[in-house]
């Protein structure tokens, strides 16, 4: 085992992957612009993105973890995606970039907006990039390509756009959130 945990977890009833792994192999794929290791733009898109990978291309059969999406300010949400942005972290795997801290207006509590971001930037590092490398090896074909799918459409997608997409196919996670789409 590595230092990542990446094993082949293959068997021959279905493939199983972490949250983490999944995380990863979103951040290697290629998306929009067609390169590998894209950076994906806003922690909003970053959690919009697993939600699709697990709901829409039924990958979430396939999550070791407990998927445990909830309704929430701005749609689907689940802590676990953030707890393992923070795990890859800490294993250098991923390198986040913050967006530029805004002007917080008198009556605004900072973690209000918390939540919603739309600028922070999720890249492997180097490290990662050879370390994912080898989890896509092992990852058969099929849910390699769901990945790319995903990336790729969602990826580039305007975040409003991407919102409304998610929203209005499944209501049921929006009802909580504060975005007017």
């Amino acid at each position: 085992m590595n230092i990542l945990g990446l094993t082949n977890m293959l068997s021959k009833a279905k493939f199983v992957i972490s949250k983490p792994q999944l995380i990863a192999l979103l951040l290697y794929v290629q998306g929009p612009k067609g390169q590998i290791g894209e950076e994906v733009v806003g922690k909003t898109r970053l959690m919009k993105l697993v939600f699709l990978l697990l709901k829409e291309v039924g990958l979430e059969e396939n999550i070791s973890d407990d998927s445990s999406f909830e309704p929430y300010k701005y749609g689907p949400f689940d802590s676990d995606v953030y707890d393992s942005i923070d795990a890859l972290k800490e294993l250098h795997v991923v390198k986040e970039n913050p967006a530029e801290k805004r002007e917080m207006k008198e009556d605004e509590d900072e973690d209000e907006d918390e939540s919603y971001d739309a600028n922070t930037t999720f890249k492997l590092s180097d490290f990662g990039i050879s370390k994912v490398k080898e989890l896509v090896e092992r990852t058969p074909r099929e849910v390699v390509d769901k990945i790319v799918k995903v990336k790729t459409i969602y990826g580039g997608m305007p975040l409003v756009e991407l919102l409304h997409y998610v929203y209005s196919k499944y209501p049921d996670y929006a009802r909580l959130s504060e975005a007017k789409i």
